[in-house]
């Protein structure tokens, strides 16, 4: 992606960065990919106007659950990439620092109001784009995704940009939907995909596809319930390590490999 950073970092990224005592971690230089995602950031402002008691009430104990497989200690700076109304901010320990991204300004707003109203751990709040993270290289010890690399336009580019934002051997936890390894059920999700996409995410992404694409090694994953929606995948990030062949089928071996634990 060097060559792809072209533009400055908005005006409005750096002064909320600075202010909240983060500047150093913003990096210069963005890509027009976000006029990409116009209309993902329409449809989650629409969203913010009844998530918490929608969808947010759906997925809280699955992300308090996900979030205690971090392990974070005191001190670490945690990136909740796609942090939306903020709903795990009630679970992150108060000894942490907590930077959240969105997309979506209706949804910080709801999130704001959170951290407004309760006590909660260190948090700064930016809007800015998934897939084209305004952060320095290796900024973070660990990355929080919850139920964002299915609404973005490139899953695989989010994976990547959150290695690089994060420190070598940081944890990097996932919390989405994804798609069924049961063929009958896979082709009913390919065929509400376009539907689902209305609404503002897919339902059609393959774990085997995502690992093999961005060569993650997956430490395990786990699913809360025998019959769930969601999975949540636990990465340490590895990117300072060799690249396994992925082209001879390590997508699947490592998924197949992985310990799969109980919740």
């Amino acid at each position: 992606m060097g060559n792809s950073r072209v533009n400055a970092v908005p005006s409005n990224i750096r002064r909320l960065a600075n202010a909240g005592g983060i500047g150093n971690l913003i990096v210069e230089g963005v890509s027009a990919v976000a006029m990409q995602e116009s209309s993902t950031r329409s449809i989650y402002d629409f969203h913010s106007m009844f998530y918490d008691v929608t969808f947010g009430k759906l997925v809280r104990r699955r992300i308090a659950k996900a979030i205690s497989h971090m392990n974070i200690p005191a001190g670490a700076r945690v990136l909740d990439l796609g942090i939306g109304t903020g709903a795990s901010l009630d679970y992150y320990p108060r000894h942490a620092n907590i930077v959240g991204i969105d997309l979506s300004g209706g949804m910080l707003r709801e999130c704001r109001k959170k951290l407004n109203q309760r006590r909660l751990a260190p948090t700064h709040l930016l809007q800015a784009n998934a897939l084209e993270l305004p952060f320095r290289d290796d900024a973070f010890d660990h990355v929080f995704i919850s139920h964002v690399i299915s609404v973005v336009s490139d899953p695989y580019r989010l994976i990547m940009e959150a290695q690089r934002v994060s420190k070598p051997e940081a944890r990097i936890v996932v919390l989405n939907h994804f798609q069924s390894t049961n063929r009958f059920i896979a082709m009913v999700e390919k065929f509400l995909c376009p539907l689902c996409t209305m609404l503002g995410w897919r339902s059609d992404l393959p774990l085997q596809d995502l690992i093999r694409r961005t060569g993650v090694e997956v430490d395990y994953r786990y699913k809360l319930e025998s019959i769930d929606l969601w999975e949540t995948v636990v990465i340490t990030n590895n990117k300072n390590r060799p690249m396994r062949n992925l082209d001879a089928g390590g997508g699947e071996a490592s998924l197949a490999a992985e310990r799969v634990v109980a919740a």
